[in-house]
This record gives structure tokens, C-alpha cells and sequence, in this order.
């Protein structure tokens, strides 16, 4: 038999038939119903009290990235707040901070932190020639700082930025960015020493690295680059570590787009991979990626300083970053059901957060941007870490990126939508693969058409059936069908289209109703029957051309079109995908 041919799933050649069909596999196990947001916006710029003046030690610069809330463990604690700035009489890194009422800031000296407790080997405005392979020779400062949930409390994980500006030993502003990584045992109070050399060492390396090597002369910046991190349990039951962060090029491969990679925590060291064409299948070091959401939200504009949470209230997860087009720039936000397969939605302007870009605006006027909202952190109080609701506070810089700068916050406050109800449109529900109207055959499969019947498009995926037996999903994303008040298996969803098996036992009539996050659909009948085979179709420039292969894999169809399709001759062996009458296994690939 030929490798193509797909039994552990209720459609045959399910992924080749939602190719054929041009229905797009964007994904998620997504079982739970979650609000949809109907306005986020901010507040005006409030003044935080936090040592930026002497006497010293202050900080000349923060936030530099983004700043890490790790909450209180009871009332009476303040949070610990992990930041990155240079300080007085030295250089760019990490930084502890304490406070009680997120407003002063001191620093966390009497709970026995240093006021900088990892730093980069020189000077981000100087070069060694003994350090300028180093991957953080110039400038290593956190991104985020994690809890690591599979060792005990105090076990932090540290995502930063790791730069060097040293192309063939000369200084210069532009940087090769990489993200690195380093532990901590002790709640965060030590952190590994730099180790020179590319690749560091096992205390401290690169994780993130572009598939663009370091150049030895000047460049503009190039790399992986301003990360932030969030912690997560995925639906196989594995805790991850997700990086979100920027791409930069000098070889005209950055679309604009946030980048997203991850590692399976519980081994030492950590394996990253990439999100790339779909999967997270390249490696963190060298490898690709592409950006994870559907456009950049800004008209041709880039994304940049991203950072991931869970809102417990919505039940999804957001993603926020700055997104820049000409002189402007503002936050914009995307939610997704899934981090296991990425299905962010199109971003949207978080309101009252756009304000101007001034670009060169350093003291010499030669570089740096101005913008008041650089390094936006969201964060609630009295949610876990990495967790927001549906208020809470932003902490960002407003400044020069290479000047005076001043590290404020906005609250933020999030409004959402009841879910409308779903309509199917009358005379829609029809055969699986021929779209032929009626004739819902039991255990085979049916489609219904309408509106709003999905907040996502996408095929089930390998998560959906986790946790399920031998039994398929009868949800994707919080959208389920219902025959004759039975659940159907649900293989299709989008917003105008739902695609579904039709339990067994339905006979006669066939009331067919669909609910999305608990709001349910008019019902619309209509005769089931016995058997009603058909094919499934392969629409090419408008011709119907049978779903079908030949067993080396490639498609029947004209060769014109593509050179994955060639003519079928007599003789020839091809399986055709088709629904049958019913059968005890619905799956069936005819030769």
C-alpha cells in the first residue's frame, strides 16, 4: 500500500484533503469557551519614584528590556522585579528592585540582592580583543527572568539580551544580538560569570542565535533580538519554555514579524526550536523562523519588544509589542487559543498607547529613537507571574533608547463582548465531499455553512486528541455541533463553514445545530440516509479534478498547473479519496 495512505484518523487523508481544499491548517486543542475582547486600552502616563539620580548607585537607564514582576508570596511581601539598566560608574545589565505598591521602587538590597547582579564583561562603548568573539561582550541584560517549575522553588531562569558591537574589534552602536541563557538557585541573588567565546559555556550561552553569522566589519543590527519569556504547561501535559522575540537582518530576510521559539523544561540543557513554516521544527542556534502572526498590524510596519501572557479572565493568550510604521508608533495586541501551534489572531491597536517616533535622538544625534512606550510589560496584580487579567498595570520606558530616559506605567483595561450566536444558513448542511445538499449519512462526513460560526480557522491537529482515547474530538477551539442533540466528531472550523462527522445512530431527520463558546445556532433539518459515496475534489483553476495520488505521493492532475500533479493513464495504480456509505471504520481510501 502506498505511504500515503492515512488510517489513524476518522477522514481519510485528512491533511492531504484539507490541502487539496485550500482550508488552511491553523490549529489549536482548544476545549474551553473564552470571552472575545471588544476594546483594550490605556491609560495616560503615570510617574513612578525609583532611584535614577544620586546618590549612587542609581540607574542610568531603565527599563533597557523588558522588567519582570515575580509577585509576593503573601500581603506582606513586596514584589521582586528583575529590570535591565546600566548603573552608576558601570555597565548595561541586571538589575533588582523591590516594591510594595508598584509605584516606589527601591532597590532589593534588604533581601540581600546586589543592585546589579549579572553584567557583561566590558563597556557596551568599548572592545577587547581578547572578548570580541564573546556572544554578550558589550551588553547582557534580561529579558525576563522565570520561575523554573520542574525544580524546586528559587530556581530561576534568566532569557536576556546578549549583544556585541565589536565587528572586527571596532566599536560601533549597531549590534549582533543573540538570546542567552543562564540559571540561578538562589532566587535570583547569583547569576553565572561571562564566559568568552561564541558559544559561552554551560553556565551562560547563546540559545536564540540567526542564521546570519556574527560579521567581523560594520553592520547594522542583525539578530535575535529584545526576547521576553513566559512558562507554560502544553496540552501533552510538558512544561515549555516560550521566547518571544525580534528579527533583525542585513541580508533582507526580516519580514517585520515577532518570532516565537521554545524548550521542554526538565533537562539540562534546554533544546530550542524555532517557530518555523508552521512548527516549531528549527533549531534555536542558526536555524529559521517565520513570524507567528497574520500580518504585522501596523500597515507595513514592524513589530518589535514582544511579550506573551496568559489572561486568566479571556482565557487565551496575548501577545503585545510595539509596532512601528513611518513616525508612529503605538502597542498592539493578538490573542491565540494554543502556544503549542501558534494560532495568533490579526493584531489590533491597544487604544491611546500611538504617539510619535523621533528618530537620531541621542544627545549627538546620531542614533537612538524617541518614543513613549519602549518596552511595554504587562502585568496584574494578584495574578501568578506571566498572567494578566482583564486590568492591570504596563511598565515601559519613555526616552531616548540611548538617551535620558524615564521608566513610567499606564494601567490598562479590557472590555469584552458577549459571543453573538452563530446562523446557519438555510439549505447549507450537505454531503462532506461532494457539497451536495442532504443526504447525511451516519458516521460519514457533513458540512454546514453560516456566519460567525468560528473565532479561528483551522483542521484538528495531533493536541486535539489528547487526553481522548480512541475517540474524536467533538471540539476545536470552543466550537461544537450537535445532531439530533448528539455530539459529532469536528474536523473544520472557520467562520463560515463547520465540517463534522455525523454520529452513528442518526436516522430520518437530522436536526443539525452548532455552538460556539456556549452561544448556540439556529437548526437546520434535513434527510440523512443510508449511503451517499463521493469523491473529493480537487478544484484547480476552476476544474474538478478527483482528490487522488499515485503511491510515489504525487497528485493526479494536470502537470501544467504544478509539477507535484501529472495525468493518470490507463494502468495506473491512484488512491482516491472519497466518503462512503457508512462503515464500521468511516475511513476509506479506494484504489
Amino acid at each position: 500500500m502506498a505511504a500515503r495512505r492515512i488510517l489513524a484518523t476518522a477522514l481519510c487523508g485528512a491533511a492531504l484533503v484539507g490541502a487539496l481544499l485550500k482550508r488552511p491548517p491553523f490549529v489549536r486543542a482548544q476545549q474551553t469557551s473564552h470571552l472575545q475582547i471588544a476594546s483594550f486600552s490605556v491609560s495616560a502616563d503615570q510617574s513612578l519614584t525609583y532611584p535614577h539620580s544620586p546618590p549612587a548607585p542609581y540607574l542610568d537607564d531603565l527599563p533597557d528590556e523588558h522588567t519582570t514582576f515575580l509577585p509576593p508570596a503573601s500581603g506582606s511581601s513586596s514584589y521582586l522585579v528583575f529590570g535591565a539598566s546600566r548603573i552608576s560608574a558601570g555597565t548595561g545589565g541586571a538589575v533588582v528592585l523591590q516594591t510594595m505598591d508598584l509605584k516606589t521602587f527601591t532597590f532589593a538590597t534588604s533581601l540581600g540582592y546586589n543592585p546589579q547582579v549579572m553584567a557583561p564583561p566590558i563597556d557596551i562603548m568599548a572592545c577587547n580583543s581578547s572578548l570580541d568573539t564573546e556572544f554578550d561582550e558589550g551588553y547582557a541584560a534580561p529579558g525576563s527572568v522565570v520561575q523554573d517549575p520542574t525544580l524546586p522553588s528559587g530556581n530561576l531562569i534568566m532569557l536576556y539580551e546578549a549583544e556585541n558591537h565589536c565587528p572586527g574589534g571596532v566599536n560601533q552602536l549597531p549590534y549582533y544580538a543573540t538570546v542567552g541563557f543562564a540559571r540561578s538557585s538562589d532566587n535570583g541573588k547569583t547569576w553565572p560569570a561571562p564566559a568568552n567565546g561564541p558559544q559561552g559555556n554551560a553556565a551562560r550561552h547563546p540559545v536564540l542565535q540567526s542564521d546570519e553569522p556574527q560579521p567581523s566589519v560594520a553592520h547594522p543590527s542583525i539578530g535575535d533580538a529584545i526576547p521576553s519569556a513566559f512558562v507554560d504547561k502544553s496540552a501533552d501535559g510538558n512544561n515549555y519554555l516560550y521566547v518571544t522575540y525580534g528579527f533583525h537582518s542585513d541580508m533582507g530576510a526580516a519580514n517585520g514579524l515577532v518570532r516565537v521559539a521554545r524548550a521542554q523544561l526538565g533537562q539540562n540543557p534546554l533544546t530550542f526550536l524555532k517557530w518555523y513554516d508552521g512548527s516549531f521544527s528549527q533549531p534555536g542556534i542558526g536555524g529559521l523562523d517565520t513570524g507567528v502572526t497574520p500580518s504585522a498590524g501596523c500597515a507595513n510596519g514592524m513589530q518589535d519588544h514582544p511579550q506573551i501572557s496568559f489572561n486568566d479572565d479571556l482565557g487565551m493568550y496575548l501577545l503585545m509589542f510595539v509596532c512601528q510604521a513611518n513616525s508612529m508608533a503605538a502597542w498592539y495586541y493578538s490573542t491565540a487559543t494554543s502556544l503549542d501551534l501558534q494560532d495568533w489572531t490579526e493584531p489590533q491597536m491597544i487604544a491611546n498607547s500611538q504617539y510619535p517616533i523621533t528618530k537620531l535622538c541621542s544627545a549627538a544625534g546620531t542614533g537612538g529613537n524617541q518614543f513613549d512606550g519602549w518596552y511595554p510589560s504587562f502585568m496584574s496584580p494578584g495574578a501568578a507571574a506571566g498572567h494578566t487579567k482583564l486590568t492591570g498595570m504596563v511598565f515601559f520606558q519613555n526616552g531616548c533608547d540611548t538617551g535620558a530616559r524615564v521608566f513610567a506605567s499606564r494601567t490598562f483595561t479590557i472590555s469584552t463582548q458577549p459571543q453573538p450566536a452563530p446562523v446557519l444558513t438555510s439549505g447549507s448542511l450537505a454531503n462532506g465531499a461532494t457539497y451536495v445538499a442532504g443526504g447525511l449519512v451516519p458516521g460519514s462526513w457533513a458540512q454546514v455553512k453560516g456566519t460567525g460560526l468560528s473565532n479561528v480557522t483551522r483542521l484538528w491537529t495531533g493536541y486535539d486528541f489528547l487526553n481522548l482515547g480512541s475517540n474524536l474530538p467533538t471540539s476545536l477551539s470552543g466550537v461544537q455541533v450537535m445532531v439530533n442533540n448528539l455530539a459529532a466528531a469536528v474536523y473544520y472550523i472557520s467562520p463560515t463553514q463547520v465540517d463534522f462527522q455525523v454520529p452513528t445512530g442518526v436516522n430520518g431527520a437530522a436536526s443539525v445545530q452548532v455552538i460556539v463558546n456556549g452561544a448556540a445556532s439556529n437548526t437546520l433539518t434535513a434527510a440523512s440516509a443510508a449511503n451517499a459515496p463521493g469523491l473529493f475534489p480537487n478544484i484547480v483553476n476552476g476544474k474538478n479534478y478527483p482528490a487522488a495520488v499515485f503511491p510515489d505521493g504525487a497528485y493526479v492532475g494536470n502537470p501544467a498547473v504544478s509539477s507535484a500533479y501529472r495525468n493518470a493513464k490507463p494502468g495506473d495504480a491512484v488512491e482516491l479519496y472519497m466518503l462512503p456509505g457508512w462503515s464500521p471504520n468511516p475511513e476509506a481510501c479506494y484504489r
